[in-house]
């Protein structure tokens, strides 16, 4: 009985993926672009990288703010038996007011940049536009 609870509390403290004994694939995504604030460089601005699950929370592959050119560049990996659905999360105080949270920013990126060796642009994103689906994260 102790036994069975180590091998289930062992298995628990791996991600889904790697708890399948290692079934699955390794896969890369790397995306750059930059960040401007009513057309000056937007620096300091938090992006986060995320491989988006249906069932599971969300698997942060990585974080960085961009520099003070506005400009960032993330990479992320993961071994997982499904593919990767990667997604960046830009959160900014771009128009955001006093008494607002972070203004959150989702941008998907497309299957095609999984394992290419090359960095996906995303472009020039301008944070004071409004966004379709954008939201405010007060904890992130």
């Amino acid at each position: 009985m102790i036994l069975l609870l180590f091998v289930v509390l062992a298995l628990t403290s791996f991600k889904f993926s790697d708890a399948l004994l290692g079934i699955g694939s390794f896969q890369t995504i790397n995306v750059h672009g930059s960040l401007t604030c009513d057309g000056k460089p937007a620096k300091d601005v938090l992006v986060k990288l995320y491989d988006v699950n249906k069932i599971i929370p969300d698997n942060l592959l990585g974080e960085i703010k961009s520099n003070s050119s506005g400009k960032f560049a993330i990479k992320g990996e993961i071994n997982d038996i499904t593919k990767m659905d990667p997604k960046v999360n830009i959160y900014t105080d771009c128009h955001v007011g006093v008494l607002r949270c972070t203004k959150k920013v989702e941008i998907n990126v497309p299957h095609r940049a999984i394992n290419t060796g090359e960095s996906f642009d995303i472009g020039s994103i301008e944070l004071a536009t409004t966004y379709p689906g954008e939201s405010h994260d007060c904890i992130h």
